[in-house]
């Protein structure tokens, strides 16, 4: 079966998803921003502190080169991903879903999560904060998607049969 790369906002479940569709279809699963603190030994929120967005984005940019090639495995892309021109790589060898949430299903997961968001941690209202941030990339997201799943109000088992059904019929 080829990648399956998971797209989306920040909290809209890509990595509790993608970790579950994981042990159902027998792929390896791969979370981009813990694939790049274990690389840097630096939390995300740290490498924002440090050295800024841009290095990040350059980092994220740097894991999608590292990633592309590689077969059998789920990706969890970290919410701002997509904002890597060279993401499109990641098509050549997988299949891109988005996982489309409302504003108010992500702040419930943010606010549930131990996960720190950095460009979710200002002072803004944090729905401001959110609504603003997806208004910015929702047409990324949805140019990028080979297919789009809504999460709210599904059972993470609905998701994966939702996904598995149509990764089978990209795949046949």
């Amino acid at each position: 079966m080829r990648n399956i790369i998971l797209i989306g906002m920040s909290g809209s479940g890509k990595t509790t998803v993608g970790k579950s569709l994981s042990m159902k279809l027998g792929m390896e699963f791969l979370d981009t921003d813990i694939f790049i603190e274990k690389k840097e030994k630096l939390k995300i929120e740290d490498i924002f502190s440090l050295y800024g967005e841009e290095y990040f984005r350059r980092l994220e940019s740097n894991t999608i080169d590292e990633l592309y090639e590689r077969e059998n495995i789920i990706i969890s892309t970290g919410g701002g991903m997509v904002l890597n021109n060279n993401i499109i790589k990641l098509r050549e060898n997988g299949i891109i879903i988005l996982l489309e949430s409302s504003i108010d299903n992500i702040i419930n997961n943010i606010k549930k999560s131990t996960t720190v968001r950095p460009l979710l941690n200002s002072q803004e209202d944090i729905y401001e904060r959110v609504n603003n941030l997806y208004e910015n990339r929702k047409e990324i997201y949805k140019s990028l998607a080979d297919f789009t799943i809504c999460v709210d109000n599904k059972s993470i088992d609905l998701i994966i049969y939702e996904i598995s059904e149509r990764c089978v019929k990209i795949n046949s």
